[in-house]
């Protein structure tokens, strides 16, 4: 027991540590209260993820359950029950910061608050899954940091839709970090693993294009988190002028 509590809280350092990286930003005054705020509302996002979950399998027993294949009915499991609902809540979490700081928030503000509500989130599922669990899950779990790459995807395309006015940002904004958590679930799925021995890797792959994205994403925050310009693009103000708003350092990076 003792091991698995210190493994924990070694899994808890990648989303502590992307946490505080976004904090400490210099943005609007009360930005530092707002991110706190976030990472409480990210950790209780637990509930009502629960109870979306919940509602999405039952729907799926009345509507799939011995009417499709074994793997289809774990694709929509995986897929729907899990990490759709999952990602639909954490994008409502975080959109509401986003909506209440309107007159502040920039591009990079929307970025932190998706990654930090995805932090909250990791840290309470990551408790739920240690019960019960062993010592290298547990700090896969955390090293990996999934749900802070696939929060950090969907505060990056957010932003750039809110900055461009451009609908179809929301495509990849919700669509990449669905596909990429879905994926990952499904791979583990052991009657997937058992259809062929190589889909062994695909777990792997999962994490490898998250990482992938995610990285690229974050690369681009760290060139941009200096520049004034680009951490001072209030949309409230973009908005005002669209042609601004079409070429604009914001958008480029």
């Amino acid at each position: 027991m003792a091991i698995i509590i210190l493994a924990l809280l070694a899994s808890f350092i990648p989303s502590f540590l992307i946490f505080f990286w976004f904090r400490r930003r210099k943005s609007f005054p009360d930005y530092k209260a707002v991110c706190g705020k976030a990472l409480v509302s990210g950790l209780l996002s637990v509930f009502p993820v629960t109870l979306a979950s919940a509602l999405l399998h039952i729907t799926m027993n009345i509507l799939l359950k011995g009417r499709v294949p074994e793997l289809v009915l774990k694709a929509f499991y995986k897929f729907i029950v899990l990490a759709f609902a999952e990602e639909l809540v954490k994008y409502l979490t975080g959109n509401k910061y986003i909506k209440a700081n309107l007159n502040n928030v920039s591009w990079m503000d929307v970025a932190a608050f998706m990654t930090i509500v995805a932090c909250g989130f990791n840290l309470s599922e990551s408790v739920l899954y240690a019960v019960g669990s062993d010592v290298i899950t547990v700090l896969v779990r955390g090293i990996t940091a999934l749900h802070e790459f696939y929060g950090l995807i969907m505060g990056y395309y957010l932003g750039r839709r809110m900055h461009t006015g451009n609908r179809a940002y929301m495509i990849p904004a919700f669509g990449i970090p669905f596909f990429l958590h879905g994926l990952y679930d499904y791979s583990l799925t052991p009657e997937l693993l058992a259809v062929n021995d190589n889909l062994i890797f695909l777990p792997f792959i999962a994490i490898l294009l998250t990482w992938i994205f995610g990285i690229r994403v974050l690369l681009k925050l760290i060139r941009g988190k200096n520049d004034p310009f680009i951490r001072n693009c209030f949309f409230r103000k973009l908005r005002k002028n669209n042609a601004f708003s079409a070429i604009s350092p914001c958008f480029l990076i």
